[in-house]
């Protein structure tokens, strides 16, 4: 099965293991600094690739030195990259994480990510696919106005259809009523159910979006996640950097439902052992990440 992601696109630089949390006007080390790719779209694009699945991203990055890096990044995931752009009318977008101990601060540098609407290709070419993923949507301003027709699409053309929503900055959640019916898969995180629903307690969130979406999919960080009525625990693993976990456990969701074939409980767990395995590298995508160690991780 072919996988169509859209969204957005990033590179990611990682400091980890600094000294202090940041602190003004005073010069903070650190003992690590990496480039990998980034952006929530992308990040699952190349999880889904690793684990052994066909992904295809459609989206909007700079010509530029950050762009060409995450095209070769991509490329050695295994993403497809045949609907991807460039341009030269803005620079591509950049986040810098900074990781001290367990905790991670990001700065983001929008870049591509306020001119970017690729709504006119996934409409043309979503047929194509199985199942459509979007993700980091609310940054895009030019892509949202278009994503209720995206969507309308790919349900009319029999294609299922994902959502990770990622944090909306003014907590508005803008649309999200609309696209909520017409998603196969809602993915987010405790915070960001908590704040779409006004709820305190995540089983309560979970309930209203329950009523709302077919299946929401709530990731619960070290705890594993909310679904089907019930949490499901997570894998203890050593923390190095929890960057891309949620988008992980969301292609090793679509992965394990989609390509193996596995019961929605199952799929659970998978994406939960790959969300795990990916807080053990640093950056959101790696080799390390394959369906044999999730394997091994269940066992």
């Amino acid at each position: 099965m072919k996988l169509l992601v859209a969204g957005d696109a990033n590179i990611d630089f990682q400091l980890t293991g600094l000294t202090s949390l940041p602190q003004t006007d005073k010069e903070v080390m650190c003992d690590g600094f990496t480039a990998s790719i980034g952006g929530s779209s992308t990040i699952c694009a190349s999880a889904y690739s690793s684990l052994g699945g066909h992904a295809e991203f459609c989206g909007l990055m700079g010509d530029d030195e950050n762009g060409r890096l995450m095209e070769r990044m991509l490329r050695r995931a295994g993403v497809g990259l045949d609907l991807l752009r460039f341009t030269r009318d803005s620079a591509t977008g950049v986040t810098v994480n900074l990781v001290f101990a367990s905790t991670r601060t990001q700065i983001t540098y929008p870049g591509t990510l306020r001119i970017v609407d690729e709504s006119g290709t996934v409409l043309r070419e979503v047929g194509r696919f199985g199942h459509l993923h979007l993700g980091g949507l609310f940054p895009l301003a030019a892509f949202l106005p278009r994503v209720t027709e995206v969507l309308t699409s790919a349900r009319a053309a029999g294609v299922t259809t994902s959502l990770a929503t990622q944090w909306d900055p003014r907590q508005e959640w803008k649309d999200l009523k609309d696209w909520l019916p017409l998603l196969s898969y809602l993915f987010v995180n405790e915070d960001e159910a908590l704040s779409i629903t006004r709820r305190i307690r995540v089983d309560d969130a979970w309930k209203d979006l329950a009523a709302r979406t077919a299946c929401p999919l709530i990731t619960l960080g070290a705890s594993g996640a909310f679904a089907i009525g019930r949490r499901v625990p997570g894998f203890p693993v050593p923390v190095r950097d929890t960057t891309g976990a949620g988008d992980s456990f969301a292609a090793g969701f679509l992965f394990a439902i989609k390509e193996k074939l596995l019961p929605l409980e199952d799929a659970v767990r998978y994406g939960c052992a790959a969300g795990a395995l990916c807080c053990t590298y640093t950056g959101g995508v790696s080799p390390e990440l394959s369906h044999g160690r999730v394997v091994e991780l269940l066992s």
